[in-house]
């Protein structure tokens, strides 16, 4: 976990082991869902920065879900 923020759970999305070993490509890996929230209910949301994450988490109505 990177940080806690309001009640969200964020971390980064590609430290995962099958990337960090070469499984996948960095032109393939999706910018999109560098990071990903988690909030205590289990609902997830992706974004590609730090930033993007805490905005969404500020103001959801302006995102689709």
């Amino acid at each position: 976990m990177i940080e806690n923020y309001k009640g969200w759970d964020i971390t980064l999305n590609c430290d995962d082991e099958y990337y960090l070993k070469g499984g996948i490509s960095k032109s393939f890996y999706n910018q999109n869902k560098k990071w990903v929230g988690v909030h205590l209910n289990g609902e997830k949301i992706y974004g590609s920065s730090l930033k993007e994450i805490r905005h969404i988490i500020d103001y959801p109505c302006l995102y689709k879900k």
